[in-house]
């Protein structure tokens, strides 16, 4: 184009003009999208950033999840929260439980079992990430449906 325009701008609405499509149905701007990642890269990650990842990833997910929730991150949602020892056990076990519910807001089945979570899960090969990551991808996957159809 000669205007110095792009092809795929859309255009700008104007006075008069009608209201663009929504790009999605009202169920999911009311839970928005959780970010998808790949468990085992994820811990690869823990593991080569020597922990510090697992706060950024930790803080994530309850931020996530808590939109999902529409709830307010809690304290023991805060990437802190895990450097504490009783109290990040407790948070994790806590989040694992804001995974259930989020997935009971949307219909889902998938569940985390919360001892699995804060006790097998960590002393095996820090697996919490894994595992609770997993699931997190499933809320994803069961969101994008619900968006698309």
């Amino acid at each position: 184009m000669s205007n110095g325009q792009n092809p795929h701008d859309e255009p700008e609405a104007g006075p008069g003009s009608p209201t663009p499509p929504a790009s999605s149905p009202p169920s999911y701007r009311k839970h928005p999208l959780v970010r998808k990642q790949g468990a085992w890269g994820l811990w690869w990650l823990v593991v080569i950033t020597l922990g510090i990842n697992y706060f950024v990833w930790f803080a994530r997910i309850n931020r996530e999840l808590a939109a999902v929730l529409q709830t307010e991150v809690p304290a023991d949602g805060e990437w802190w929260s895990q450097l504490i020892p009783v109290y990040g056990v407790i948070g994790l076990a806590r989040t694992a439980k804001r995974v259930n519910a989020a997935h009971a807001a949307v219909g889902s089945p998938t569940r985390v079992g919360v001892f699995v979570t804060w006790f097998w899960a960590t002393i095996w090969f820090g697996s919490q990430t894994r595992y609770l990551q997993r699931r997190v991808n499933t809320l994803h996957d069961v969101l994008a449906a619900k968006a698309s159809g």
